[in-house]
């Protein structure tokens, strides 16, 4: 009896093969996104695939699909519901980039807090920072850092953030009854506005949902600090890119790290069409937050072990809601 055939949507390199094949191998056959004008071929006959994107001709073709396990967080760039319509499932590797996520969330945290790309930036202008009020940096320890988005990035972030001595105050779907080891408070929805009123560092780890996109606008905006910083590494389009562009530049908050954008290359205007990114205040980089070694070690791994779970027919981990979109 031939083996099941998995299709590899990603362009991975030869260890990333190793890792993924030395899962799924032994159960099936792998099949690899290809180069030239049929970089998909292959897939009419895969049961499963590994993908965080498939585009519709490629959803056409693969008749035989049964299976969709995307390697990242997020499904926000597969057509879930084009995909749940025709009876595939789709799982997500959720958690398994959690750590360097927010490590990465606290460097934004600490850039901002400290400077650093401004003092980096004058003294390769040659210009030496003088000692005055105006140039004071900002201490963390006793500072209240609010995570919006308390899953597996939000609680690795707040465990780090207690490690410097800050008050943790959390935001997830429901709220959590009893006490949190590492957050002083966790709260629903209805507590957003009162943890952005209170926090000095406010940080997105949302996914984009249709509950979520759009969630931070101007009215929440508006309720943080005029000294507070917003952080995301969540996904772009959960914040309103105009009325963050108008907090930053008409100095409702301080200033913004940002990872994740409303726009990727090759789109015109990416990463920002408002140019949040060459503000002064902000500073940026190109969704790598979860770009780490290990992390992709982790994520590759996962995403083949819950492929090989779906193929010998148990129960795949982190299947996603097609309504909820996570």
């Amino acid at each position: 009896m031939p083996k099941p055939r998995v299709f590899v949507g990603l362009r991975v390199a030869g260890w990333e093969r190793r890792v993924i094949e030395r899962v799924l191998s032994p159960l099936s056959e792998v099949l690899y996104l290809g180069g030239g004008r049929d970089p998909y071929k292959g897939i009419e006959e895969a049961e499963a695939a590994i993908a965080f994107k498939l585009p519709l001709d490629a959803i056409n073709r693969a008749r035989r699909l049964r299976f969709v396990q995307s390697p990242t967080a997020g499904v926000d760039a597969l057509n879930v519901e084009e995909l749940a319509r025709r009876g595939v499932l789709i799982a997500t590797s959720k958690g398994c980039n959690a750590t360097s996520v927010a490590e990465h969330a606290m460097a934004l945290v600490l850039a901002l807090a400290k400077q650093i790309t401004t003092q980096d930036s004058e003294l390769k202008r040659g210009v030496w920072r003088r000692h005055t009020d105006e140039t004071m940096l900002i201490d963390l320890k006793g500072s209240t850092m609010g995570i919006i988005g308390y899953g597996n990035v939000g609680r690795e972030l707040a465990r780090i953030a207690k490690a410097f001595g800050m008050r943790v105050l959390a935001i997830r779907r429901t709220p959590q009854e009893g006490s949190d080891p590492y957050a002083d408070f966790v709260g629903g929805p209805g507590d957003m506005l009162r943890v952005l009123r209170e926090s000095d560092f406010v940080v997105l780890c949302l996914p984009l949902t249709k509950e979520t996109r759009g969630l931070i606008g101007e009215r929440e905006l508006r309720a943080m600090k005029k000294t507070a910083f917003m952080i995301n590494v969540g996904r772009g389009a959960v914040v309103d890119e105009d009325a963050l562009y108008r907090a930053l530049v008409e100095g409702w908050i301080a200033g913004a790290g940002i990872d994740v954008w409303w726009a990727y290359p090759p789109r015109e205007g990416a990463p920002s069409p408002k140019g949040i990114h060459r503000l002064p205040n902000v500073v940026a980089t190109p969704h790598m937050a979860g770009w780490t070694r290990r992390a992709r070690e982790r994520c590759l791994r996962f995403a083949a072990e819950n492929v090989a779970r779906f193929l010998r027919g148990e129960e795949p981990l982190n299947v996603v809601s097609p309504e909820r979109g996570y």
